[in-house]
């Protein structure tokens, strides 16, 4: 059982996730159909690719760097969707136990929150800049997605474990922040190319997949040496 304001925790993080579903499918629009089904297709793909984390009972794919990319093509709506079926697909997909229903929409909430600040920020401030441009907005969208989602996940679980913020990071930092940051810059050295398009996604395909197979040892690794510890 959660503790009570783990409870009212979790419910307003899902509510607001659902406000911001409900918002984008109100106002759906699809700039390019083509390059929407790109992307959700390749991050559908990406959310298969799960790392555990140490430490953390959660998980971690690449399913952002195609979020972020998105960033600068598709419309607010259809990364909204995107980021909703990358996180079913997450939590579903080759999972030790069958999620509860609960923990599926946090996890959607999450992730559609994190993407849809990165999106409306990065576009709204931006375009007031004369530092406009795919790699700027891509950059600024990262700088937004990682501390907003990592903040989200560590607050329930430190509402759960009555650990600090602090400690619930530090698990989870020689992981996680290289992680993000590889992939951050990753997206940021396609973008460069080819202004963050479906190209640069698909370029992106054979790099992701080694940056997973590699964090995924360091991950193996690190469980490996704590069980033995």
């Amino acid at each position: 059982m959660l503790p009570r304001n783990a409870k009212l925790y979790v419910a307003l993080v899902i509510a607001s996730g659902l406000a911001v579903l409900l918002f984008a499918a109100r106002f759906w629009a699809t700039a390019d159909a083509k390059e929407f089904a790109i992307f959700l297709g390749l991050a559908a793909l990406a959310s298969t690719l799960k790392i555990r984390i140490p430490g953390i009972e959660s998980t971690v794919t690449p399913n952002f760097v195609f979020l972020l990319l998105a960033v600068n093509v598709c419309r607010f709506s259809e990364v909204v969707a995107m980021a909703m079926v990358s996180a079913v697909i997450q939590c579903v997909w080759r999972s030790s136990k069958r999620p509860r229903l609960v923990q599926v929409a946090f996890s959607a909430a999450v992730l559609v929150l994190s993407i849809a600040a990165a999106y409306q920020l990065s576009h709204l401030l931006l375009s007031r800049n004369s530092w406009d441009s795919s790699i700027g907005t891509l950059l600024f969208a990262g700088s937004i997605y990682f501390p907003l989602n990592s903040a989200l996940v560590a607050i329930v679980i430190g509402l759960v474990s009555g650990e600090s913020f602090r400690q619930i990071f530090a698990r989870g930092e020689r992981l996680v922040f290289p992680y993000f940051m590889c992939g951050i810059v990753f997206a940021a050295l396609a973008a460069s190319g080819y202004s963050a398009s479906s190209k640069a996604a698909v370029i992106l395909v054979p790099a992701v997949m080694l940056a997973h197979i590699y964090f995924q040892n360091r991950s193996t690794s690190s469980l490996t040496v704590k069980t033995t510890s």
